[in-house]
């Protein structure tokens, strides 16, 4: 059994595509830009907003200005609006309350900004998660190992009694880059191809079967 547990949360723990298409999309609307499917925005995400910002931007406002212009256009919005369609996956809730009442250290390692992270994380998981953990800026983002080291040092957790879970490639990097074995999670933004591929050392098509890899 696993005695500590860092969680991705966007796709991972939290169905979060809705609100963050909605708000790319009233991004590109502003600016009079071409909108995007929820299936195209969820091929975006992963890598941290500003990256999220630089993918739906068109050519034409790729300049470090305007990026930085249309960045906090975003922020504005999704700040306002970011738990509005977003919901956990089924089934997740009561994992983590089983976690937790086993003795397992809970976390969160995100590249979603971190202000936004603490807030979304204790309003759906409140008093779950030991460390919470988003980007910071200037910072780097997963699957640059760092964040994930400090939580183990704030933790003072194990490397090998610890899992990283998460739903695509960033995260299954993130995990060995940090000397972890990484669980990967089908229900999230990225196929099972892609989280294979990344090398995965487990895979979970449900919270169930996390459920057993997780409590034995």
């Amino acid at each position: 059994m696993y005695r500590t547990v860092i969680f991705d949360l966007d796709g991972t723990l939290l169905d979060t595509i809705g609100d963050l298409a909605a708000a790319a999309n009233a991004v590109c609307r502003e600016n009079g830009w071409p909108e995007y499917t929820v299936q195209a925005v969820e091929g975006m995400v992963g890598h941290g907003i500003p990256n999220l910002v630089s993918r739906f931007s068109p050519a034409e406002a790729q300049e470090p200005q305007t990026l930085e212009r249309t960045l906090a256009q975003f922020n504005r919005v999704y700040g306002a609006h970011n738990m509005e369609l977003t919901a956990p996956y089924a089934g997740m809730p009561e994992l983590l309350k089983k976690l937790k009442a086993a003795g397992v250290q809970l976390a969160v390692c995100s590249n979603k900004a971190d202000e936004f992270s603490q807030v979304i994380v204790a309003h759906y998981f409140p008093g779950i998660f030991e460390v919470i953990r988003g980007n910071l800026p200037g910072t780097p983002v997963k699957p640059d190992p760092g964040v994930a080291r400090g939580i183990l040092e704030k933790l003072n957790a194990r490397p090998e009694e610890t899992l990283m879970v998460g739903d695509s490639d960033v995260d299954i990097r993130t995990g060995h880059n940090a000397g972890l074995k990484a669980c990967g999670v089908t229900w999230g933004f990225r196929s099972r191809e892609n989280l294979v591929n990344a090398g995965a050392d487990f895979l979970a098509d449900t919270p169930a079967e996390l459920e057993k890899l997780l409590m034995n």
